[in-house]
């Protein structure tokens, strides 16, 4: 017995399905002259129409697997059933046109409509349809007899003419279906193909989209945190050796780490509330530029830094550029806290005509402060990339002994390029 599992791994394949579909067509045919049979409705030929029904059956079931061969064989036996002189014992299987045309129109319909040859199952079956339907023999016993050609043309064969114009559209509305169908079905492959397409497009552009959100994310974490974690280490660090002999600036550098510390924890909620909904501007976002920067030089001094700032900003710098400017001038100063043995910073920034300028400078020597510290981190990187999409260039090395970082952001967008010194 099958179980549902086998069953639906049986109907999986679309081909199988359309051998179930074909079959079971055939059965109800059957079942249905097998009916017929029993109140006695059936045609006196019965054994030709159960001839179409097999035959029918058979043609659709094979036709995709050997189109040109079912078509051969099918038109044949057609062609011999309805146009050649039957033996006695054969002539049961006689139908008249145009039930005799079915399993022939079936093969034909399947082969054009599946994106097979056209004008082969077109030819044939068309010229079946004309020898079958249209009486010539008594049209040509007609003209033998030398009867006029308007008369032939005329000639009552037993049978309505509209009947038979009818049934001749039907054999061409077979065809032009089945060429509908073919152009449908080439359609929504096309569409199906572009579809697939776009989708792979798209997935692709999901991807980036989301890796660059995963690099703004990770650069705004960074520009946010980065700064005031460092200013912090170094604060606690100089009060730990100031601990023992200096006890009354422990508790002023303990204020000064836990409000360092409130801080940073805001700009990472602040940074977290950008991410999951429309940004929140806080009292900290609404300084101008030049108030932001002094703030952090203040920040700088207070963990014994001096700092000579020379600062020429208007009040008309976009949110994108000043954004920009602060982010070069604050990791410029991590960098210095980090990485090198001086306490004196060098900051100018400086509004142009064309650009904005910004360079932040130390005397060095280089040292690594914090030497346990993992190494590579992307800090310059982060602010190539955010400079490039406005259009400017950074610069760092050494320079004079100690190190220097050169930014210039252009008004206006212009190409983008990136330089750095080795």
């Amino acid at each position: 017995m099958f179980t549902t599992g086998q069953f639906r791994t049986f109907f999986a394949a679309s081909e199988r399905r359309r051998l179930v579909v074909i079959g079971a067509a055939g059965a109800a045919y059957l079942v249905a002259l097998a009916v017929a049979l029993r109140f006695e409705w059936y045609p006196q030929g019965l054994p030709g129409y159960v001839y179409l029904g097999v035959v029918a059956v058979a043609g659709a079931a094979t036709t995709r697997r050997w189109p040109l061969e079912t078509l051969v064989l099918v038109a044949s036996f057609t062609a011999y059933t309805t146009l050649a002189p039957l033996p006695v014992q054969l002539y049961g299987l006689y139908v008249g046109a145009p039930q005799a045309l079915v399993p022939l129109a079936i093969v034909a319909f399947i082969m054009i409509s599946d994106d097979g040859p056209v004008l082969a199952p077109a030819a044939t079956f068309g010229t079946l349809a004309l020898l079958t339907i249209v009486p010539w023999r008594d049209i040509v016993g007609v003209l033998l007899e030398n009867q006029p050609l308007d008369q032939a043309l005329l000639l009552d064969s037993g049978q309505d003419r509209s009947v038979l114009l009818a049934e001749l559209v039907a054999c061409v509305l077979v065809v032009v279906f089945a060429l509908m169908l073919r152009r449908q079905r080439r359609a929504a492959a096309e569409l199906a193909l572009k579809n697939l397409e776009l989708t792979q497009l798209r997935a692709a552009e999901v991807a980036r989209i989301a890796e660059q959100e995963r690099t703004r994310i990770a650069r705004d974490m960074h520009d946010e945190v980065a700064h005031h974690v460092a200013a912090l280490v170094i604060r606690a660090q100089a009060a730990l050796r100031v601990a023992d002999t200096q006890p009354e600036q422990l508790s002023h550098a303990v204020k000064e780490i836990a409000e360092g510390g409130q801080d940073v924890l805001a700009r990472i909620r602040t940074v977290v509330r950008v991410l999951k909904s429309t940004p929140v501007r806080d009292s900290a976002a609404s300084l101008s530029l030049t108030d932001e920067l002094e703030a952090l030089f203040e920040r700088a001094r207070s963990i014994g830094y001096r700092v000579d700032d020379t600062v020429t900003l208007g009040d008309d710098v976009p949110p994108a550029h000043a954004l920009a400017i602060m982010r070069v001038v604050q990791e410029s100063v991590t960098n210095t806290m980090l990485h090198s043995a001086s306490h004196w910073l060098r900051i100018v920034v400086d509004e142009e005509p064309l650009s904005w300028t910004v360079r932040v400078s130390d005397p060095g020597p280089a040292r690594e402060r914090f030497p346990d510290m993992p190494k590579g981190g992307s800090g310059l990187a982060s602010l190539e990339d955010r400079l490039t999409h406005l259009g400017g260039r950074v610069k760092s090395g050494i320079d004079a002994g100690g190190w220097a970082v050169t930014a210039e952001i252009p008004r206006a967008a212009v190409a983008a390029r990136r330089e750095k010194t080795p």
